[in-house]
This record gives structure tokens, sequence and C-alpha cells, in this order.
């Protein structure tokens, strides 16, 4: 009785509990398939200060490997700067959406965050559409699209 009481436990505990290569993010799997996601619209923290294509104050994208490394690439005023790092898919207590949250090793000057340390949080929107949480403390909105190739 014992041991059947504690293999059901255990069952529930697999078929229940999850970790970061569980979420779900509608059709992409973050995990498992290089991306490369472009930023298409800047907005600020004003009425109307929204900027999109070559009026944005810079051209970025972000690649994302299977491996959990991931690039960032930025040109602004002729000068291109790059940042790398890893990222994990998470969720947050009773939020519902999916976030990525990245650990730079290199390219600090391209940190996008709140927390002044080596991470960014970038939440998904929906299976195609990423978004930037800087905007929260007075940085700008980014709002990214995945490339199709």
């Amino acid at each position: 009785m014992r041991n059947s009481l504690l293999s059901i436990l255990l069952s529930i505990c697999l078929f229940t509990c999850s970790n970061s290569e569980d979420l779900e993010t509608g059709e992409i799997d973050v995990l498992y398939t290089a991306q490369k996601w472009q930023l298409v619209r800047m907005s600020g923290s004003f009425e109307n200060a929204e900027t999109t294509g070559e009026n944005m104050e810079w051209q970025e994208f972000y690649v994302f490997n299977p491996d959990g490394s991931f690039l960032k690439r930025r040109e602004t005023a002729g000068a291109v700067f790059e940042a790398t790092g890893t990222f994990v898919l998470m969720e947050y207590g009773n939020d519902e959406a999916d976030y990525l949250e990245l650990t730079y090793a290199s390219g600090e000057n391209l940190i996008g965050s709140c927390n002044g340390d080596r991470t960014e949080v970038l939440v998904f929107r929906s299976s195609i559409a990423l978004s930037n949480t800087w905007q929260a403390c007075d940085g700008p909105g980014l709002d990214y699209v995945l490339v199709k190739d």
C-alpha cells in the first residue's frame, strides 16, 4: 500500500511539475531552433513618441541559438556594436506570459534593463512578437518581430 501511494504521488509530481523546457510559446520553440528577432518599433514615455523602420535611433536584432546562447547586434550612426550571452525561457508568478531572461557575457553597453546588472528581460507578446521590459523604468519601449527566412 505504501509503495502504491508513493508511486501515485511521484506520478502526479512528474505530470504537474514543469521546467523551462516545458514552457509553451505558441508556434515558436525557442529552445530548439535558431531565430532572428528584428527591432521594428521604438516608443518613448511621451504620447506619439513612436518611431519605426529607418526613422528609429538605431537598428537592432537578436539571434537566439538552440544551445541557449544569443547575439545582439546594434547599428547606430555608422557604428556596429555586438553583445553575447545566454538566455533561458521563464515564467514569473501568476503571469501567463512567457519571458526570455538574457544574461550578458559581453557588450554590457547594449543591456536594456531596469536592474542595473548583466540581465535583460524580454516578453513574448505572441509567437512572432517580443518586447523589452525596459520601458517600465523609463527606458524606451522596443518591439521585435521574428524574421522568417
